[in-house]
């Protein structure tokens, strides 16, 4: 199975190149989808232009209205969501956030969806694959298809009440406004459980066994459990990414990471003081 995964542009942290080195080191085909130029990619990764997958320009229409202080960044983060579901749509692969490490090689049915509960209520979107012909991809095609990408599978209180009342008050809004995770870890978690997929959902143990801010013991070196050395711990999802260009304590989980995968690294990564 191929993995996939998008970087709008400019350099990778060190912490995203250590992550696609990991894949390579573990035999995968690696896919990096980009916009702009990128600086920092692992020999052997492969460039493909994101465009082929999903339109630029539709990254201008995914700002929020109400909240323009998160606009750049909800705009590319719902980008991203976007992208991954029309990768699957494509038959692309599997997709894997950047910030993924996988300490061991794993495979998958490519008939059957895979992906993992990130805590107890919703289903984690950093590491996520769908078969071309799952019904739950048809419920993108409708947001691609509508004119302010509004997505259906909101709850009552944010599909309808919030709407409203904006309107009521005379306030400019965008679907946008109503979440920065309204088509990923939201959407997912919601449409996993319309198309009764939940069966194929992991626990939280192989990719997230450390969530949220947890994921600052990756970078810490008095933190004596070695997710490396647990057969049921694929890789990691680093959500909280603390300095992810100054170098590490050898003895850190990210130290440690860096030494295994030291000679895939690029020869010209360069680390803060």
């Amino acid at each position: 199975m191929k993995l996939a995964t998008l970087w709008i542009s400019g350099r990778i942290h060190n912490l995203g190149a250590l992550c696609l080195s990991s894949w390579l080191d573990h035999g995968f085909d690696v896919d990096l989808y980009h916009l702009g130029p990128v600086e920092n990619v692992p020999a052997g990764v492969r460039l493909r232009p994101a465009a082929e997958v999903l339109p630029a320009d539709l990254i201008p229409r995914l700002k929020p209205l109400r909240y323009t202080e998160r606009a750049n960044i909800q705009s590319t983060l719902s980008y991203s969501d976007l992208f991954r579901m029309k990768l699957m749509e494509l038959g692309r692969g599997l997709w894997l956030d950047c910030d993924v490490l996988l300490f061991r090689p794993f495979d998958i049915d490519p008939g059957k969806p895979f992906f993992a509960w990130e805590d107890r209520h919703r289903i984690g979107a950093s590491v996520f694959y769908l078969p071309e012909d799952c019904e739950m991809i048809r419920d993108y095609n409708r947001v691609y298809d509508h004119p302010d990408l509004m997505p259906h599978w909101l709850g009552f209180r944010r599909r309808v009440l919030k709407p409203a009342l904006w309107r009521l008050q005379g306030k400019p809004f965008s679907p946008r406004d109503l979440g920065i995770t309204i088509y990923g870890n939201d959407a997912f978690s919601r449409l996993i459980k319309k198309h009764k997929l939940t069966q194929y959902a992991l626990g939280t143990k192989p990719f997230y066994c450390w969530n949220g801010k947890q994921t600052t013991r990756f970078f810490d070196p008095t933190d004596k459990w070695r997710l490396e050395d647990d057969p049921d711990i694929t890789g990691l999802h680093v959500h909280c990414k603390t300095r992810p260009n100054h170098r590490p304590t050898p003895d850190s989980l990210f130290g440690r990471m860096l030494k295994r995968h030291a000679d895939r690294l690029p020869a010209d990564m360069t680390w803060q003081s």
